[in-house]
C-alpha cells in the first residue's frame, strides 16, 4: 500500500524520532517536526510559526492558539462525517477537554456534537442506535480501563449487533516527573495502567489501536473507521495516552475519499445460479433472515424475491431489524429461532442469519438443500456454529438480491418453470394461511377498559393508537414475539432489535436512535415517532437513570414503556427446557431469585432522574414538566396514557414514561 510505504520511510528519517517509549532527554528540547508526505495527507499551513512539539510542563497552561493531537481527533471524526461524540470524561482527558471548549468556541457548527453521558453503557448505547439508523458510526469517548469496563455489554451488542461504533479511550500518562505535556499529576494515575488496555474489548472489536503520535492521528482514525464501515460492521477502539494527546503537530487533513471501507460484495454467477434454480424447483422453499432489514432497501429486494416465486415463505429469526413485512402472504413472522416451519422445508436460503433454528429443537429435514449468503457466514467470533449448508457465499444481501431477482426474471427456463398452474395454486394457499394466522392474532387480545394487561393488547393498543411512522425499539424478551405478532412490523427501519443479548441496551439505543431520526428530518425526511418497548428487568439493567437524564438534557422526546411483570420470566423458561420436571417447575420466583418485587415506581424515577420539579402524581393530566411518568394497568388507562403520549411526545416534544402494570 502506498500510504504504509510512504509511512514506513518517513519513520526511517532521521529527521523524526518516534518510539513506544520517547527519548525524555530528546523529547524535552523543542524542535520543529518534519512533515510526512504521502498521496493522500495534506499539510495545511499553519498561521503563524510551525507549532513545536511538546515541551516539559507548559508555563502558560494556555491551549488557545495550539494545534494538538487532541483537537486533530475531533477535526478528523468531524472530516470522516462523525457529527455526535458521547462522552464520559475523565483524568486522562485534559487535552481533551482543552479541544473541545477549543473546538466549540471557534467552529460550533464544523466540530462534532458533544453529548454528556454519565454512564459509558448509555453512550455506546446512543452510538449504537444512531448506526442502526443511519449506517454510520458516531464516536464514544470513555476514560482509561475503568470506563472502558464500564462500556460493559454495549460493547458486545455492538459487535454482535454489528452496529459500527468509534470508541476512543485514554491511556494513563507514561511519564511521572513532568518530562512532558500530561505526565502524571495525580493520585489514579498509577493505578489506571492496565497491562493491555486493548485487550479489555479486543475480543469484540473490529480493529484496536493505539495513537503514539499525533503526526499520524487522523490515518489511525481513518483506519480504525475503515474497519468499522466495513462488512461485518461493529465497533472499533483506539487509545492514546496524556502526553501524545498534547503534542502540538502541524494541521493536516487527509483526502477523504482515499479513506473508503471494503465496497459490497457479489455472488459469483455459478452461485446465482444455483441459488435460483433450488428456489424455483423446490416444492417448500424457505428464505430464513435475521439482519438483512438492517440495509432498508433489502425488504423491498426480498418481497419481490417472494412474489416471482409464489408459494415461497420467510422466517424472521429477529437478529435487529424488520427484514420481511409481516403484512406479506409470504410472512412466516419473527421468531427467535425457534418455529415449526423449518421442520418440512426442502431447501432453505439463509439470508444474513446467525441463528436459523435450534438444532435440538426445530432442525429441518436432513435431505434439505441449504445455501447461505452473510456478510459472516461462517460466524467467525462464534466458536461452535455448525449449520450445515451446501454453499456459503460472503456478500452484501442487497447486491445478491439484486443478482437473484434479475436472474429469475431474465432466465427463460426458470420464467417457464414459474408459468406451471401449481405455483398460482400455491399462491392461493399461501394467502388462506396467512389469512388465518392473522385472524388468530386478532383474537388474542382481550380490549375492554377494564381488563388486565398483556402482551396482546398492548401490541393491539400500539398498532391502533400510535401513528404509523413509529420505530419501535424493542427489547421486551419474553412478550417481544407476542408484540411482534400485534404490531405486524411492514415498513423497513419500523423494528429495531438489539441482535445481541446485553440487556439494558434500548435505554440509550432508543435515543441514539430518535436522534438519528430527527437528523434525517433535517434532510427532508418525514417525522417518527420513536417507542421504546422494554422489560423491566433489561430496564434496570442499564443505568436508567442516566438514559432519562440524557434524554432531558438535550431534549430528546421518546415514549418509553416499561413493561413490569415483576422481574425476569426468561431465566425460568430457560430452566425449564432443560429441566421440565425439575424443582423449578414448582419454585416460586424469589426462590430462583428472578422477582423484582417490592417492584421500584418506574414512572416516579422516570421524573426524578429527568430533573423535573413537579411531584410525582400517577395522573395523565399534563404538566409542565419535561418529563412525564404514567402507570397503568388496565385497558382503559393504558388507551388514556397512549392519548397523552401522542400530545406530549409528537406535537410538544417532550418525553414521556409510561409503566404497565402486568
Amino acid at each position: 500500500m502506498a500510504f504504509r510505504s510512504s509511512l514506513a520511510r518517513a519513520f526511517r528519517s532521521p529527521a523524526i524520532n518516534i518510539a513506544r517509549k520517547p527519548n525524555f532527554a530528546r523529547a524535552s528540547m523543542p524542535f520543529t517536526p518534519a512533515v510526512v508526505f504521502s498521496t493522500n495527507h495534506r499539510v495545511v499551513p499553519p498561521a503563524s510559526k510551525p507549532a513545536a512539539m511538546a515541551a516539559p510542563q507548559s508555563t502558560s497552561g494556555s491551549t488557545s492558539g495550539s494545534y494538538t493531537t487532541a483537537f486533530a481527533l475531533f477535526e478528523a471524526l468531524w472530516e470522516a462525517g462523525i457529527t455526535a461524540c458521547f462522552v464520559n470524561v475523565g483524568s486522562d482527558h485534559p487535552s481533551i477537554i482543552e479541544a473541545i471548549v477549543k473546538g466549540k468556541r471557534e467552529r460550533p457548527n464544523s466540530w462534532p456534537r458533544m453529548i454528556t453521558c454519565p454512564s459509558e453503557v448509555t453512550a455506546i448505547s446512543m452510538a449504537d442506535g444512531y448506526a442502526r439508523v443511519s449506517g454510520r458510526p458516531q464516536a464514544v469517548l470513555v476514560h482509561v480501563d475503568v470506563g472502558t469496563q464500564a462500556l460493559g455489554q454495549g460493547v458486545h451488542n455492538a459487535s454482535i449487533g454489528r452496529a459500527p461504533v468509534f470508541i476512543f479511550a485514554g491511556l494513563c500518562p507514561y511519564t511521572e516527573s513532568g518530562e512532558l505535556t500530561g505526565s502524571r499529576t495525580e493520585y489514579m494515575h498509577w493505578l489506571q495502567e492496565a497491562p493491555d488496555q486493548k485487550a479489555i474489548v479486543r475480543q469484540y472489536c473490529r480493529y484496536t489501536g493505539e495513537v503514539r503520535t499525533g503526526l499520524n492521528i487522523k490515518q489511525t482514525i481513518g483506519r480504525a473507521l475503515q474497519f468499522a464501515n466495513s462488512t461485518p460492521k461493529g465497533p472499533v477502539y483506539v487509545a492514546g495516552a496524556r502526553e501524545v494527546l498534547a503534542q502540538e503537530i502541524q494541521p493536516y487533513s487527509l483526502q477523504q475519499e482515499q479513506w473508503v471501507p471494503i465496497g459490497p460484495s457479489a455472488l459469483p454467477v455459478d452461485a446465482v445460479h444455483d441459488i435460483s434454480t433450488a428456489l424455483v424447483h423446490a416444492e417448500r422453499p424457505l428464505i430464513i433472515t435475521g439482519y438483512s432489514g438492517r440495509d432498508r432497501r433489502t425488504p423491498e429486494l426480498l418481497v419481490a424475491l417472494a412474489d416471482l416465486i409464489p408459494g415461497i415463505r420467510v422466517h424472521d429469526t429477529g437478529g435487529s431489524d424488520m427484514c420481511f413485512p409481516f403484512n406479506h402472504i409470504a410472512s412466516e413472522g419473527f421468531r427467535l429461532s425457534f418455529d415449526e416451519c423449518t421442520r418440512d422445508a426442502d431447501m432453505i436460503f439463509l439470508l444474513d442469519c446467525d441463528v436459523p433454528w435450534i438444532p435440538s429443537r426445530n432442525p429441518p429435514p436432513k435431505d434439505a438443500k441449504i445455501y447461505h449468503v452473510d456478510s459472516d457466514p461462517l460466524n467467525q467470533q462464534i466458536p461452535v456454529s455448525f449449520f450445515p449448508a451446501h454453499g456459503r457465499w460472503k456478500a452484501e444481501s442487497f447486491t445478491a438480491l439484486t443478482q437473484l431477482v434479475n436472474h429469475i426474471k431474465n432466465d427463460a427456463s426458470l420464467t417457464k418453470t414459474l408459468q406451471d398452474p401449481k405455483y398460482a395454486a400455491r399462491r392461493e394457499a399461501r394467502a388462506k394461511v396467512h389469512e388465518a394466522r392473522l385472524a388468530n392474532i386478532a383474537s388474542q387480545p382481550r380490549l375492554g377498559d377494564e381488563e388486565a394487561l398483556d402482551a396482546h393488547n398492548i401490541g393491539s393498543l400500539l398498532k391502533t393508537l400510535l401513528p404509523d411512522s413509529t420505530t419501535y425499539v424493542v427489547e421486551a424478551v419474553t412478550a417481544a414475539q407476542t408484540l411482534a405478532d400485534q404490531l405486524q412490523p411492514s415498513r423497513p427501519g419500523s423494528w429495531i432489535n438489539c441482535g445481541g443479548t446485553g440487556i439494558g441496551w434500548s435505554n440509550g439505543a432508543a435515543l441514539g436512535v430518535k436522534m438519528a431520526l430527527a437528523d434525517l428530518e433535517k434532510e427532508g425526511s418525514k417525522p417518527n415517532f420513536v417507542c421504546q418497548i422494554v422489560g423491566d428487568g433489561s430496564f434496570m439493567c442499564a443505568a436508567p437513570s442516566t438514559a432519562l437524564w440524557v434524554a432531558r438534557r438535550y431534549e430528546i422526546p421518546i415514549l418509553t414503556i416499561v413493561l413490569n411483570n415483576g422481574g425476569w420470566k426468561a431465566p425460568r423458561n430457560s430452566t425449564q427446557l432443560v429441566y421440565p420436571n425439575g424443582l423449578n417447575t414448582a419454585a416460586t420466583d424469589d426462590e430462583i431469585n428472578i422477582s423484582f418485587r417490592p417492584t421500584p415506581n418506574y414512572a416516579a424515577l422516570a421524573e426524578a432522574a429527568a430533573g423535573s420539579e413537579v411531584g410525582w402524581g400517577n395522573t395523565t393530566e399534563d404538566t409542565k414538566a419535561w418529563m412525564k411518568g404514567v402507570r397503568a394497568s388496565t385497558v382503559g388507562e393504558f388507551k388514556k396514557a397512549l392519548q397523552l403520549a401522542n400530545s406530549r411526545v409528537i406535537k410538544d416534544g417532550k418525553g414521556m414514561l409510561l409503566e404497565v402494570l402486568m
